[in-house]
């Protein structure tokens, strides 16, 4: 193997460093072909006929690629001593996308000149919070104090020397804005959101996934390090147990997340996690001021008022209508939903159950029409 390149980062951009017009082989093609060279070999040993007995010298592969999900592929051996795996064929070129730290380590004895990439994400800059401060009334309806509160715990990020992370605490009720948020301050960015609900982990799923388990297994450094955004959202962050905490500890300070397979690097990113906490003394008491400590600001989301579901019900009944085709904006303009929908403002509290109550009454109008 003549070069050796080790690259960090989302797939899209991996695939713009590989070299064009180069026959490639995946990690999953050498595999095989591996697999097919050791039952050639066993036939020869036992006698039996070959059609197409595999030649002593090993097969010339000019270009190998292995992408970040093709490592679970492989055994574990395969894994431990992948030097070996690989050395069965002559291979001029290598690229790896993510691979786990035991490969880089054997790869570092046998090769001085490995080139690393590391995907450059994008940060915040001054023109980024200008964007921000002049859209997010529009975006995010009803929590003026929280744009001010976030526009300022933003800046530092802007300086070049604020190298860590910035961790945020969104705390509130349900459904008042701080998912959109993170949505929005990706949007900005023009990156996809990286989202992790908590929520959906149990406490024995989630200890592999945090802390690694086998290699084959998903984890979530393996996913920081496949992310194609720096604005990283830990939805219901309270939800686990709070003894995983201690996971974080290290990302949070310096921007760094290791497990037994991989370590991450997270500079200048956007960290948010969500909860809904209904004050910043019961943010601190449940999940305790070890975790507590680490949030750079916790910014609370307020319960929407009357006027602010108003306005989120004009906004969300035309994004529906226009979802429509014309016969049947048509039974659905004539039907008065809105005006009934207003008038039960003040029974509504957040923009989930608004989304949720416009879809049933439009669904209504329109089936019960057409059933006539």
């Amino acid at each position: 193997m003549n070069k050796v390149n080790v690259y960090y980062g989302p797939k899209n951009e991996f695939e713009t460093i590989l070299p064009k017009r180069i026959r490639k082989t995946t990690l999953v093609e050498l595999a095989v072909k591996s697999d097919a060279r050791k039952w050639e070999h066993l036939l020869r040993i036992e006698g039996q006929q070959v059609d197409n007995p595999a030649k002593e010298e090993p097969e010339k592969v000019l270009c190998l690629v292995a992408y970040s999900d093709e490592y679970a592929g492989l055994s574990e051996n395969a894994i431990q001593s992948f030097v070996s795996f690989i050395s069965q064929f002559d291979i001029k070129h290598i690229y790896l996308q993510n691979p786990p730290l035991y490969i880089v380590e054997q790869l570092k004895k046998v090769k001085k000149n490995i080139k690393f990439y590391k995907h450059r994400y994008n940060t915040m800059d001054l023109e980024h919070i200008r964007v921000l401060n002049n859209g997010f009334s529009s975006k995010i309806i009803g929590q003026d104090d929280v744009r001010n509160h976030l526009i300022t715990a933003l800046y530092p990020l802007c300086r070049p020397t604020f190298k860590k992370p910035l961790v945020l605490m969104f705390y509130g009720p349900t459904g008042v804005g701080k998912t959109e948020t993170a949505k929005f301050l990706s949007d900005i960015f023009n990156e996809k959101l990286f989202r992790k609900q908590f929520s959906m982990f149990h406490s024995e799923d989630f200890a592999s996934y945090i802390f690694g388990g086998r290699h084959s297994q998903n984890s979530f450094s393996k996913e920081l390090l496949e992310r194609e955004s720096n604005i990283i959202l830990l939805d219901e962050f309270d939800k686990p147990n709070p003894v995983f905490h201690s996971a974080f500890y290290q990302l949070f300070d310096d921007g760094i997340f290791e497990d037994k397979n991989y370590s991450v690097e997270v500079e200048k990113a956007i960290i948010i996690c969500t909860s809904n906490y209904a004050s910043e003394e019961e943010v601190r008491r449940k999940l305790g001021d070890p975790i507590f400590s680490r949030f750079d600001a916790v910014i609370k989301f307020n319960q929407l008022k009357v006027q602010a579901v108003r306005t989120i019900i004009n906004n969300e009944y035309l994004k529906q209508l226009n979802e429509l085709c014309i016969e049947e904006k048509k039974l659905v303009e004539s039907s008065g939903i809105l005006d009934r929908l207003l008038k039960v403002s003040d029974k509504l509290s957040n923009a989930r159950q608004v989304k949720k109550v416009i879809r049933e009454a439009i669904s209504s109008v329109i089936v019960w029409e057409l059933l006539k």
